[in-house]
């Protein structure tokens, strides 16, 4: 590593209008100067404060900080969702929408409900905030009054921060294309470009000099042309496991990625373990740095940071990277071509899954971000620390210290720091101007760095955490609390949002609560409860049959055309460590089991082209033959294509091993109390009867089973562990279904004593299904199995179980999946960033569990589930989102779609527009249909083309406007649509002389 030169950049502070951001870079060639900018003044106006994300404004409130007051909501807040400080006020989005509160109260100003929650924090610029929603648009508010002007609807979910420049907003979307979209002019809601990438966006943009730069969950990190959308670069494919929640920062000429590490749990090799562990062994432990002692050797080096600030030589980080870059989580980027030219010295901190917190640029122009740089006889010990690029040192700023496994948030104010630490243990701040006297003796030096807060809020606002459930009660700051219910699943062990300096005080998010902190504060008052508000309906534009089938077709394709596929890779914090036996079979290597492959790929042939059908059905004999799975209980790693976008750490696929008869820790000491349960999961057989259905062959596959099926059958647990465990119970009641209905096939006589079993199973399940867990507290053991609290009730989940569940128990499952859909509103999003414990990363088996009870169990409309339908976990092999396809296309209503091209139109006196009225049908839907168009103007004549539609088709519907004055008029025309006795209504808007202006409009 070359640190020849270390920049010594010049600092400017920016408190003006932010459009002069893009003014302060200086010319191509010359030495950038780094500044501590601010969108404006002292408000918080986007996520991390301004459009290049320094998370920095010169609001500074320094001093011992304590609770003034505390405001519950119960709507579940999303922990990465930052609070939006704007016109006094403080924005909140929530899973029932946006609130905004008077910031220096918290009294409710107004409430912008929505049926689907919200995906991140809103942008305010110009008396409207800008929130983007998992109803799939982009909602205009009037800031002030709360009032929706328009929306904008992409093809799937927004879950970032949109980016506002220059009359153009910027929002990644869950379909994987980057948006932009005009939100002045007369184009205002409509598209200006978009730019697809090969997963989804997740990671908020940030700008610079007329360039916007991203991540994708493909693993490549993007810099676009802001006015044009073309490709400006593409990085190398970085390492990790992929970019959640957060943003790149701009830093002078460069701009800094901080991302994930691929290191499950799941998986062994020699040294294997949490990315922490790992480091704690190979940079301390092999280097004999002893407990208590800093990575590198301590000084005063010179940096941009005050003089005599304490340092610590990162030497052994910089050669610790050279070895093993892939071992690296933050990218520092030219932001000229997205080269690599300097690495971050920066080791792993944070929660076990998702993405780190991205650092801050203090007011001295220093990245600050958690670091690790402590030895430990346990878990690695850091804090905030600053850092340059190129610069050999990274300095100790705070005399707190904690486990690096616990993650910190961060935001700057004038010259303090502020730091929120997880699971509502400490919040607090530092003034970096002044340095760190206590360092390396210890203690805090109450002239520069105060904690608000020491693992006691409770003590200072009394009931705050009241909409969380905690599963050790005797110590909440445990990571064993959640949001909701007994059942709830979102933890604060993962994502975390900063405090927000604004107007005096400080603002943060603690367990579902907003809180503002003051000096001087005698004592915090408890506000009223935010309440839920009724939304409108969302009207989600619904994929047709025919859109659901080539999207099936095309998931299938993926697989066939990728051959054998070995089991999904993704990491799920120390729910890891439970997930292979305590909590079930090997849950988060997913479709481990060749069972899987065969029910999945079955459930869908019906449904796929006469060509597909024939290559599905050749792959299906080939993984029948090659992993049967009565004889494979896990097809093994060594072999097969790989379904994650991500690069598996190279350690780890070097020791990926084969094929396993047997999960003989699961057998022998897996589930409730340690009692075991199979060696061979009992659904495999529910899959060979549908083999033996599709293909015959049922007496040689009867014979090749029975035997290991009745191993199976006469260790069967008991119904102690399989009422608290019901994923197990229904495997169960599958596998005797199968293995029965195949017994048939084989012309074998029946097994009365399965039979029997069976039945009693089902009665067992139905009498005693109960929404609530049994893993109620830690005591309990297997605290990590709350992980599948919604989940558990409708995992391997069969028809024939549905069914009768539907006819025995369906008060109960109607009551299991309110609370759970009340609990977890982002059910329905592939891994969500808000687990439960340590991690961040949501299992996919919430998304597939609650979808297949709604298609199985309720039996939802095709219309109602396509409505849930996400984008897959993995780009190839996602086999529960095939389900997932399978049951909407299944269920589709008989009926047909209404939709108009345009909706809205604007047009000078005496002008005209036309209209294109199309109609496709669904579930088979292929009656004529008669169109009437309605309105009751004297100036206005509306003809359509033809009163008769046979679907799919459209018809012209042209309005004539014979007006002559200059006056703007609206003009509102009912078009119904009969068919079929399905009768359906929409409305066309036509202005006539507008200049400008807002309706609650949907624009596509």
């Amino acid at each position: 590593m070359n640190f020849a030169s270390v920049k010594k950049p010049i600092f400017f502070f920016l408190i003006g209008f932010p459009l002069l951001f893009g003014l302060l870079m200086l010319g191509q060639g010359v030495e950038t100067a780094v500044i501590p900018v601010s969108a404006g003044g002292d408000e918080w106006p986007m996520v991390a404060a301004n459009p290049q994300r320094t998370s920095w404004t010169p609001e500074e409130v320094g001093g011992q900080l304590r609770p003034e007051w505390y405001k519950p909501f119960e709507a579940f807040i999303p922990p990465h969702v930052q609070i939006i400080a704007a016109n006094n006020t403080l924005y909140i989005s929530t899973a029932n929408g946006l609130y905004a509160i008077d910031s220096a109260t918290g009294a409710e100003k107004w409430v912008y409900a929505t049926e689907f929650p919200l995906g991140h924090s809103p942008t305010i610029d110009n008396g409207i905030a800008y929130v983007g929603g998992l109803d799939n648009k982009i909602h205009a508010i009037d800031a002030n009054s709360g009032t929706g002007l328009w929306t904008f609807s992409g093809s799937g979910g927004f879950e970032t921060n949109p980016l506002i420049i220059n009359g153009i907003l910027y929002a990644g979307n869950r379909d994987g294309k980057m948006y932009a979209i005009n939100i002045s002019g007369a184009n205002t809601g409509e598209l200006a470009w978009s730019y697809q990438t090969d997963g989804p966006v997740l990671y908020s943009a940030a700008y610079n000099s007329g360039v916007i730069y991203f991540a994708s969950n493909d693993s490549f990190a993007y810099a676009l042309n802001a006015n044009t959308g073309a490709l400006v670069w593409k990085s190398a494919k970085l390492p990790g496991a992929g970019f959640y929640s957060y943003w790149p920062v701009i830093y002078e000429d460069k701009v800094v990625f901080s991302g994930s590490n691929g290191y499950g749990t799941n998986l062994s090799w020699p040294g294997s373990g949490q990315l922490v562990k790992i480091e704690l062994q190979e940079l301390y432990a092999n280097q004999g740095v002893p407990p208590g002692t800093t990575i590198g050797a301590v000084s005063s080096a010179a940096g941009d940071w005050t003089p005599g600030t304490p340092t610590i030589n990162a030497s052994r980080i910089y050669d610790y990277f050279a070895a093993k870059p892939w071992r690296r989580t933050v990218f520092v980027m030219n932001q000229s071509n997205g080269a690599e030219s300097t690495t971050a010295p920066v080791l792993w901190t944070g929660t076990a899954s998702g993405t780190r917190y991205p650092p801050v640029i203090g007011v001295d122009g220093v990245l600050y971000q958690q670091n690790n740089y402590t030895s430990d006889a346990s878990i690695a010990r850091g804090h905030v620390s600053g850092w340059q690029p190129d610069n050999p040192y990274i300095t100790n700023i705070s005399g707190d210290v904690a486990a690096v496994d616990e993650p910190h948030a961060v935001s700057g104010g004038g010259n303090l720091i502020y730091w929120n630490l997880c699971c509502d243990r400490q919040s607090g701040s530092i003034n970096i101007t002044s340095p760190n006297s206590s360092f390396p003796n210890g203690g805090i030096n109450l002239n520069r760095e105060w904690i608000y807060y020491g693992y006691n809020l409770l003590t200072w606002a009394p009931g705050y955490n009241s909409l969380f459930y905690t599963a050790q009660p005797t110590n909440y700051t445990k990571p064993y609390s959640n949001f909701g219910t007994v059942n709830g699943i979102y933890g604060f062990h993962g994502d975390v949002a900063p405090p927000i300096p604004y107007n005096g005080r400080v603002y943060i998010q603690r367990s579902n609560t907003i809180m503002a902190f003051s000096a001087g504060s005698s004592g915090a008052t408890a506000l009223p409860l935010a309440t839920k508000r009724l939304p409108p309906p969302a009207n989600i534009d619904i994929p047709d049959q025919d859109a659901l089938i080539a999207e099936l077709e095309a998931e299938v394709t993926k697989i066939v055309e990728a051959g054998h596929l070995r089991p999904g890779y993704m990491s799920h914090g120390l729910f890891d460590n439970s997930s292979g036996n305590t909590c079930g079979d090997d849950l988060t290597e997913y479709w481990s089991n060749s069972g899987d492959t065969l029910y999945t790929l079955l459930m869908a042939l019906p449904h796929l082209s006469p060509g597909l059908q024939q290559a599905v059905r050749t792959y299906l004999q080939d993984e029948y033959t090659n992993y049967p799975p009565y004889q494979y209980n896990h097809i093994g790693w060594n072999s097969g294509a790989q379904r994650e976008a991500y690069i598996m750490p190279p350690e780890i696929a070097a020791n990926l091993t084969g094929p396993e008869t047997k999960n003989f820790t699961l057998q022998n000491s897996g589930g409730w109390g340690g009692e075991g349960i199979w060696g061979r999961n009992p659904f495999a057989w529910y899959a060979l009867w549908k083999y033996a259905e599709e293909f015959g062959g049922a007496p040689a596959i009867w014979s090749a089973s029975q035997t290991v099926f009745f191993e199976e059958f006469n260790s069967q647990p008991s119904d102690t562990l399989l009422l608290n465990m019901p994923l197990i119970h229904n495997a169960y009641i599958a596998g005797y279904i199968g293995y029965l209905e195949l017994e048939q096939m084989a012309g074998q006589p029946q097994s009365n004593n399965v039979n029997n079993e069976l039945n009693r199973l089902l009665q067992l399940r139905a009498n005693n299904f109960t929404k609530d867990t049994a893993y109620k507290l830690v005591s309990d053991g297997g605290p990590y199995c709350r992980t599948l609290n919604i989940a558990s009730n409708f995992m391997y989940l069969v028809p024939e179980l549905a069914e009768y569940l539907r006819n025995t128990a369906l008060t109960a499952v109607n009551s299991a999946l309110a609370e759970y859909e009340d609990v977890a509103p982002y059910w329905f999003v592939t891994f969500f960033s808000g687990a439960y414990a340590e991690s961040a990363i949501v299992p996919l088996h919430d998304s597939h569990a609650i979808f297949m009870a709604k298609a199985f169990i309720l039996e939802a409309t095709g219309d109602e589930l396509a409505q849930y339908l996400d984008e897959p976990g993995f780009p190839t092999g996602d086999l529960f989102h095939i389900q997932k396809l399978t049951a909407a296309i299944e269920n589709q209503v008989y009926g047909f779609s209404l939709t108009a091209n345009p909706v809205v139109a604007g047009i000078d006196s005496g002008g005209s527009a036309n209209y294109e009225i199309s109609v496709v049908g669904t579930g088979g839907f292929v009656a004529p249909i008669n169109i009437q168009i309605a309105e009751s103007y004297s100036t206005l004549v509306a003809s359509p083309t033809s009163t008769t539609i046979n679907p799919p088709g459209s018809v012209t519907v042209t309005l004539d406007d014979s007006s002559t004055g200059s006056d703007s008029q609206w003009y509102v025309v009912t078009v119904t649509a009969t068919g079929d006795g399905i009768q359906k209504t929409m409305e066309l808007r036509l202005l006539v002389n507008g200049f400008e202006s807002f309706l609650p409009i949907t624009f596509r």
